[in-house]
């Protein structure tokens, strides 16, 4: 069998063919194949899977395919290599687990199309479609920060794709990517309280509220309302110190009700008030550690 090598850590391209001239094969990396238009058959380790306009295949380091072509076909190939994919990880997470696990084992399973979901499958195809026109405009593929946050999108719905299509259960499976992904919306939206609200939040993870609080909590202990306080009084805190804004815009910046809501709970946090947490930033060091000292709980 032919093994096809790709140096490349990153390539995207549209075919458009009603033969197809690749003999059976399997990879050094990872390929996930947008069907654009067409119909035909897909032969996945020996498993025949017909085809059609919409369907998204994925294939792992050990997938031996091809196509059987029954009307001219519009195929658009994003193939990726595990370094690439490591590189975009970050250190300490499990980053995609059902993608490497894919690079480990010949797929037999009876499935075709990893994304039978119109939505999903349109949502795909945009972001890839992104990356094609980065690539048209002659921008690099790699060490470009626009496709490395594509590539990050795109690398979540295929491992949610493909723990689904193993019958896991999410929260198992990828809770250290939805934690992650949570922790980077909140740190982009900090001072937008209505893209914090739960009904957002659900709705922009793609569950439901009191699962996604349950997610949230069994991971990190604590509700996603008291994780956004925190965060909020750290900053609170860090604008306290270093800059001169005053605690009414500060209280405002954060989304705050009003100056009082926000003294309420920085005391409940720092044992003091914004007030006179800023002012024992002017008295001796050995008082103000005092202060210091009254760390979250």
């Amino acid at each position: 069998m032919k093994r096809n090598m790709q140096h490349e850590l990153l390539t995207v391209q549209v075919v458009e063919t009603n033969q197809w001239s690749y003999p059976v094969h399997n990879h050094n990396h990872f390929e996930l194949i947008l069907i654009r238009t067409g119909s035909g058959q897909h032969i996945i380790n020996g498993n025949r899977f017909a085809y059609q306009a919409g369907d998204i295949f994925f294939l792992g380091h050990l997938d031996s395919h091809y196509f059987l072509i029954d009307k001219m076909t519009c195929f658009c190939c994003l193939s990726f290599t595990e370094l690439y994919m490591t590189g975009l990880t970050t250190p300490g997470t499990d980053g995609w687990l059902q993608i490497k696990e894919r690079a480990l084992t010949t797929s037999r399973q009876l499935v075709g199309s990893i994304v039978t979901d119109r939505i999903e499958q349109q949502n795909l195809n945009a972001l890839v479609d992104i990356l094609l026109t980065e690539q048209k405009n002659h921008r690099p593929l790699i060490s470009n920060q626009i496709v490395e946050a594509l590539m990050k999108t795109i690398l979540s719905l295929i491992d949610r794709q493909l723990a689904q299509q193993q019958g896991l259960n999410s929260s198992t499976v990828s809770a250290a990517s939805l934690m992650q992904r949570i922790g980077v919306y909140i740190c982009q939206h900090i001072t937008m309280p209505d893209h914090l609200r739960m009904e957002k939040m659900a709705d922009v993870f793609n569950y439901s509220q009191s699962h996604l609080s349950a997610l949230f909590k069994q991971q990190a202990g604590e509700s996603i309302n008291q994780y956004i306080i925190r965060y909020k009084l750290q900053l609170v805190e860090t604008r306290l110190r270093l800059s001169s804004m005053t605690i009414s815009q500060i209280a405002d910046e954060f989304g705050f009700t009003d100056i009082c809501h926000l003294n309420k709970l920085f005391k409940r946090y720092y044992q003091t008030t914004p007030t006179e947490y800023r002012r024992s930033l002017f008295v001796p060091a050995r008082v103000r550690n005092a202060y210091l000292q009254s760390s979250f709980r």
